[in-house]
């Protein structure tokens, strides 16, 4: 243990989230800060850091404008720490590239010294008459007044999938350590609706190593683009986070159940891209070697031989099924939230729904003294918004003033034109 040192924060899990918390928090002299994770270094889902995607936010949905415009780790700082001002500026694009965001954070890991890599959280205790949590790591133990949970999610794969141990069938984040593999199969299968699904197969669409046929399936009724219109925008807003904060839970189900095309769809302009790659595709060859299918719900995979697997899939509006045959299976499928096993210790002192999962209070609190805090984990609480890069800022503004007890970084309120809920004179 570090004698004598009781810190403010610790959080566990450095990802852009809790990563931002401590740029925010790096400029607060009297807040104390650690925050630890258990990789070697930081890497934003490298599997997916292709040379053509882009983020689906701006540029300024950094980790800390919208909640503190001057701090020093703005990603407008990384540009002139950088010298790529100019060139940003002439490039004239808001949206940058996953790869160069992956940069901006790596910028900013090397900025602060709250950060721990290679320090895994083994478990979390509460020390009553202390009223501080010990945070166990390997040897060493760490104390808390609080602690900010932001161990991410994990990739999701449909439980009829889970017993195929094979390298030629994985998640799309595992897609980069795999393409070489890939672009020596003939067939393969694409499983999945958004963005990452969408990516991956345009980069086999346009890669000139690859001569075999692919084929992209989805559930979802059309390849829908994301709702990126100016009034679908104030959405993700705390404005709307307070309208859905308010609903009743099975509304909030409801609501959540419509919402695909804010928060899962596929870029616009990347729609277009693909199409434009497969409209020269057809002009250069009299048989296309590339497919979609929407309404195609995969129901179960099995493998025939050695490296050949077989889909079998339901229409969902022709109600017959159907099978394909592929050598390789990519699922963009999302992700999933997991409650960390370290949280045992602490299990009575968290608020929890029904049906297991965290009742998260209006300041992104776990627990009846505000002082457990969780990052991008409330989506049933909070709304589609939890996971927007572009409200990562808000959210840690709230948990820092609810810590500190007072309103050190301003929150707007009352920001869109229109309202969610009853207007009130």
């Amino acid at each position: 243990m570090k004698k004598n040192i009781i810190y403010d924060i610790v959080g566990i899990g450095i990802g852009p989230f809790n990563l931002g918390l401590a740029a925010l928090c790096s400029t607060i002299p009297r807040l104390r800060c650690l925050f630890i994770d258990q990789n070697d270094f930081f890497n934003w889902h490298p599997g997916l850091l292709l040379d053509t995607a882009r983020l689906q936010v701006p540029f300024f949905a950094d980790l800390v404008t919208l909640a503190d415009p001057c701090n020093p780790f703005s990603y407008m700082a990384f540009l002139k720490a950088k010298q790529r001002m100019f060139r940003f500026g002439i490039h004239e694009n808001y949206f940058v590239s996953r790869k160069e965001y992956n940069q901006y954070c790596q910028w900013v890991v090397s900025g602060l010294p709250s950060l721990q890599f290679g320090v895994r959280c083994d478990a979390v205790s509460y020390t009553a008459n202390e009223n501080l949590y010990r945070v166990t790591a390997g040897k060493e133990t760490f104390l808390s007044k609080n602690i900010v949970i932001g161990t991410g999610t994990v990739p999701f794969i449909p439980f009829f999938a889970e017993h195929i141990t094979h390298p030629l069938v994985f998640h799309s984040a595992e897609y980069l350590p795999r393409k070489e593999i890939l672009l020596r199969q003939k067939t393969i299968a694409i499983v999945g609706s958004g963005q990452s699904a969408a990516e991956i197969f345009y980069d086999l669409l346009q890669d000139r190593c690859f001569t075999g046929h692919i084929s992209w399936f989805t559930r979802s009724e059309r390849f829908f683009p994301m709702d990126y219109s100016k009034l679908t925008l104030e959405m993700t807003s705390p404005d709307y986070v307070d309208h859905f904060y308010s609903l009743d839970t099975a509304t909030k189900q409801k609501v959540i159940s419509r919402q695909a095309m804010l928060y899962k769809g596929v870029n616009y302009s990347l729609i277009g891209e693909i199409y434009d790659s497969l409209y020269q595709h057809s002009m250069d060859h009299s048989e296309t070697r590339f497919h979609l299918h929407p309404n195609a719900e995969l129901k179960e995979i099995e493998m025939i031989e050695d490296n050949q697997f077989q889909l079998k899939f339901e229409h969902l509006e022709m109600h017959q099924c159907f099978k394909h045959e592929a050598e390789a299976v990519i699922f963009a499928t999302g992700y999933r939230n997991l409650i960390p096993s370290f949280l045992r210790g602490v299990k009575e002192h968290i608020l929890w729904t029904n049906n297991g999962l965290y009742k998260v209070n209006r300041n992104y609190s776990i627990d009846p003294n505000n002082s457990i805090f969780i990052q991008n984990a409330e989506t049933h609480t909070h709304g589609f918004n939890a996971a927007d890069l572009g409200m990562g800022p808000y959210r840690n503004s709230i948990i820092v003033n609810t810590i500190l007890g007072y309103e050190h970084f301003s929150i707007e309120e009352k920001i869109t034109f229109q309202t969610f809920g009853i207007r009130q004179k």
